[in-house]
């Protein structure tokens, strides 16, 4: 099931596009500056469930007469929310399914997450918690114990107990003679982590939880990444947070990392990687130079041919892997106006030799003359197999069934989980396949770019924009 959320004129965002597909289990971590958007779509993915979180967590002022969210789901008529200018809220005609709603989990920072509310309740209970445990009427919530002990690297968890009062789980720490600690006498993370635990367990398919790092400290930001994405496969869900921890963003993988921020169009997501995102919400400048590039595979390429033919680097640089053709270069054109990296001339962008004809290949980008490294493997390896590490029969049938620009991945993939051949290796292996086009590229490009105080000539036709392949 899709869903989609268009939020326009609300608060100082004028439009905000965001949709996911809920069928597909996935961690999503949405990062940006203070004041792009990312709190007031998390309100509004819980406004489908509770239509009054703007009115209790928002001042009025927010809207004006245009303001509107619309959902969309799977392709059925869009449920709106439009200003009622009457009541000064999002109000909506359409009824929002129940069944939708169940699908939805939010927790929203201090004061409005749901564990706040909880926390009111926890003092009332106390008497039918200790009725619970003095009878022995609890539980051993295995999983949490092991989740939290996980998280800390520690046993402390070991006497946990769950004792429900009115189908509300409540936790406590067990001590000798009946005493116990009740979970909101713990620490601010921990209780954190006992209330994300009930999100996960709620059976919920989108759990979003906004500013997750803020009562974590070091050592659990860097463990619960982990986790949550254990939670995601196990129990199918979609699991979104924000949050502005270094510690916890470096731990995202690939396709795990948005970047929201502010365009000529509106707010807008895009996937990113973490050294990406590290320059442009930090302001990380510790280099010179800066090459951005598609994959991890062609940045250690390029590692590798500056490493290999001897590049003598006047300036400190660093190569940078982004994700995608168009998402390199469009990460150098911010650059150039936002100057996040350094100024336009010290940041360029080396794409794979299949880029080559595209709009967005000029300038200060570049080309590789093969059509990529995994490409040019899967090529040397159908035109002489005897000369790479044999393949199991099961990993060969994958790669002859598949199509001619898949089989590279295939291939790279297999070695690189076998061991049988080190990358430094393979890297050689293509390297001989094309090694006078390599060199001239590593000569005009790389040691141009790095070796010279003078700027690097971009007029080159054999290697920029819609140059012809080299060798």
């Amino acid at each position: 099931m899709r869903l989609s959320f268009r939020i326009e004129e609300i608060q100082h965002i004028k439009l905000l596009d965001f949709s996911i597909d809920i069928a597909q289990p996935k961690l999503t971590c949405i990062v940006g500056k203070n004041g792009t958007g990312k709190t007031t779509l998390i309100k509004a993915i819980q406004n489908l469930c509770t239509a009054d979180v703007f009115h209790r967590t928002s001042a009025t002022t927010i809207f004006k007469p245009e303001s509107k969210i619309t959902y969309g789901v799977d392709g059925n008529d869009p449920i709106v929310f439009t200003y009622d200018s009457n009541l000064r809220v999002l109000n909506s005609k359409s009824v929002v399914p129940k069944a939708l709603k169940k699908m939805i989990s939010v927790e929203l920072p201090a004061p409005h997450g749901s564990r706040f509310s909880l926390f009111r309740n926890l003092a009332s209970a106390d008497g039918d918690i200790r009725t619970g445990i003095v009878t022995g009427s609890f539980e051993k919530p295995k999983n949490l114990v092991k989740f939290l002990n996980e998280i800390y690297g520690s046993n402390k968890f070991d006497d946990l107990i769950e004792v429900r009062v009115k189908a509300i789980s409540y936790y406590c720490l067990l001590l000798p003679n009946s005493r116990y600690i009740r979970e909101d006498y713990l620490s601010s993370g921990e209780y954190f982590l006992l209330s994300l635990y009930r999100h996960i367990q709620s059976g919920c398919r989108l759990i979003v939880i906004d500013e997750i790092d803020i009562s974590l400290d070091a050592i659990a930001q860097s463990k619960v990444v982990e986790k949550l994405r254990a939670f995601c496969q196990e129990f199918g869900a979609n699991i979104i947070f924000t949050t502005h921890s270094l510690a916890m963003i470096k731990t995202l993988k690939e396709g795990e990392l948005l970047y929201m921020e502010e365009t000529e169009l509106g707010i807008a997501t895009s996937p990113q990687s973490y050294n990406s995102v590290k320059s442009m919400l930090f302001g990380f400048r510790g280099w010179d130079k800066y090459i951005l590039t598609e994959d991890e595979c062609l940045q250690g390429f390029l590692e590798f041919l500056i490493n290999r033919l001897g590049v003598s680097a006047h300036y400190q640089y660093k190569i940078i892997y982004v994700g995608g053709g168009t998402n390199v270069t469009d990460l150098m054109n911010r650059n150039s106006v936002q100057g996040f990296f350094s100024s336009a001339e010290n940041v360029i962008s080396i794409l794979d030799g299949d880029q080559r004809g595209y709009q967005h290949v000029r300038g200060r980008v570049f080309c590789i003359p093969i059509e990529s490294v995994e490409k040019q493997l899967a090529l040397m390896y159908q035109a002489a197999p005897e000369s790479l590490p044999t393949v199991p029969e099961e990993i060969l049938q994958r790669f002859n069934a598949a199509a001619q620009n898949e089989k590279g991945k295939i291939l790279w993939k297999h070695y690189g989980i076998s061991k049988a051949i080190s990358v430094p290796e393979l890297y050689q292996y293509v390297f001989e396949s094309d090694e006078v086009g390599l060199r001239e590229f590593t000569k005009n490009v790389l040691s141009s770019f790095l070796e010279r105080p003078a700027q690097l000539e971009v007029a080159q036709p054999i290697l920029g924009g819609a140059s012809k392949h080299l060798g």
